[in-house]
């Protein structure tokens, strides 16, 4: 009986506390986002090459830090492409070269809501632009396809003359590069578990090689004899102009480095939520 009484006298202490113990918003997420990929660099013109768009999609983890501003790490997909026979100007187009690529990027970034949408911290909106920025590391490969439809990586060949003694001024290039992330958003809540977002974001690289093609012309002979015939044929594919009088040209520009950039769709959901308890 006495520990019935005490049982009680608890609850009835303790009530107001218990009435008053509220919902808070999780501070962490799980983001799943699908949309399209792109790239900038010497086998496109213009900035945003709505021809050439490519599949994306990636996973991250997010959570608050504070009011507005959340932190995320993640793994993404990406594949882009170039070619020259969808470029308008006519020495583009008869330079005849292109490649594609899958990106595998690992990144970090925060990311700045405008608006506060969290119910946590007073007066909120059930949607807000944001802005993000971070770094992060990824992996490319460019390759392309000979006549008979094989799949040939250009890095190997060093088409342009990377890495080899007789040209110390082009240095090999890694297939592995940091990028810096940036870019803008707009989210809404579907509830206070579920966002759904759409984000558009560039990667400045630092590499200029994400398609192969940066610097002048070589002497394909010495190509031939130092790396092999593929070498020579994948980096002048030119029809109809004797090579001869394209020793030296530009094959590309090695500035501004390439970059990539991002177009997707994201669903964004809570994992787990806690508790917290308003003292009288």
């Amino acid at each position: 009986m006495r520990a019935i009484i005490a049982l009680l006298l608890i609850i009835l202490i303790y009530q107001p506390l218990i009435i008053k113990a509220q919902e808070m918003e999780s501070k962490w997420r799980i983001e799943f986002m699908a949309g399209t990929s792109s790239y900038n660099g010497d086998l496109v013109e213009g900035l945003f090459p709505l021809k050439r768009l490519g599949p994306c999609g990636g996973i991250n983890i997010k959570r608050e830090l504070f009011n507005k501003v959340w932190i995320r790490a993640g793994l993404s997909y990406g594949r882009i492409y170039g070619d020259d026979k969808k470029n308008k100007d006519p020495e583009l187009v008869a330079r005849s070269l292109n490649f594609k690529s899958h990106l595998i990027e690992f990144s970090t970034a925060i990311e700045y809501n405008f608006l506060n949408m969290n119910s946590d911290y007073g007066d909120y909106y059930e949607y807000s632009p944001y802005f993000f920025a971070g770094i992060g590391l990824f992996h490319f490969n460019p390759y392309t396809f000979d006549k008979d439809g094989n799949k040939i990586y250009l890095k190997p060949l060093r088409t342009e003359g990377q890495g080899l003694a007789q040209f110390p001024d082009r240095k090999e290039y890694s297939l592995y590069q940091l990028c810096f992330p940036i870019g803008i958003g707009f989210k809404w809540n579907l509830n206070k578990s579920i966002q759904l977002a759409y984000e558009c974001g560039y990667r400045f690289t630092t590499t200029d090689y994400l398609d192969d093609v940066s610097s002048t012309y070589i002497s394909l002979d010495e190509l031939t004899a130092l790396v092999g015939p593929n070498s020579a044929e994948f980096s002048y594919r030119e029809q109809g102009t004797p090579f001869a009088k394209r020793l030296g040209d530009r094959r590309g520009f090695s500035k501004p480095n390439d970059v990539y950039f991002y177009n997707v769709m994201k669903l964004t959901v809570g994992i787990g939520r806690g508790y917290y308890v308003i003292e009288n």
